[in-house]
């Protein structure tokens, strides 16, 4: 059991890194999101973001927290984000929640309602909404299966020079990202 808790806390950095890759792809496709298994969707970090460095912490709220100055230079001085508020409308629907990066978990989780009459059914009404939670469930996981191919490819090193770049605040070439992570791409779906 101890060896299991110390792999866990090794390998904390990946779900901070995975909310960085988000907020990197969100602000470099304008907020469209193309996942290799799911369907294109849009997503930005909302109200709230928090970055961190060991015990040092930069929490942000505004209306865009990922635009501000002060999340560039939380970036700039190390720091990645460890919690933030996302959004995202997928199929026209829409969707919010609070990722919490060291954990990979969502909270307070907002499902579109789409059953609205009376004589709806308290079942179907479940019914919907586990659905919907699902559809969310899928759409992340392909997020996260993207970000997985490309973290462990040969082409990371490369990646995390434009992540630099984008913490920077220099300009980073949309093209070079997407060749890179089409080769993943690319590559996955074939040994599938």
């Amino acid at each position: 059991m101890t060896d299991l808790v110390e792999r866990i806390e090794r390998n904390r950095f990946v779900g901070r890194e995975f909310l960085l890759w988000l907020w990197f792809e969100s602000h470099l496709f304008e907020t469209t999101l193309s996942p290799s298994n799911g369907s294109t969707c849009a997503l930005w970090i909302e109200t709230r973001m928090s970055l961190a460095f060991e015990k040092e912490e930069s929490v942000l709220k505004s209306v865009t927290p990922a635009a501000t100055p002060e999340a560039r230079e939380a970036l700039r001085q190390g720091k990645l984000p460890k919690e933030a508020r996302i959004r995202m409308i997928s199929n026209e629907l829409e969707f919010a929640w609070v990722f919490k990066a060291d954990t990979l978990g969502l909270a307070s989780v907002t499902i579109p309602a789409q059953l609205k009459k009376k004589e709806d059914e308290a079942h179907e009404i479940l019914y919907e909404r586990m659905r919907l939670a699902e559809e969310l469930e899928a759409t992340l996981e392909a997020l996260y299966s993207d970000f997985l191919s490309l973290r462990l490819s040969e082409v990371w090193p490369e990646v995390v020079s434009l992540l630099r770049r984008f913490a920077q605040g220099k300009k980073v070439d949309e093209r070079a990202y997407g060749e890179l992570k089409r080769q993943v791409v690319v590559k996955k779906r074939r040994t599938k």
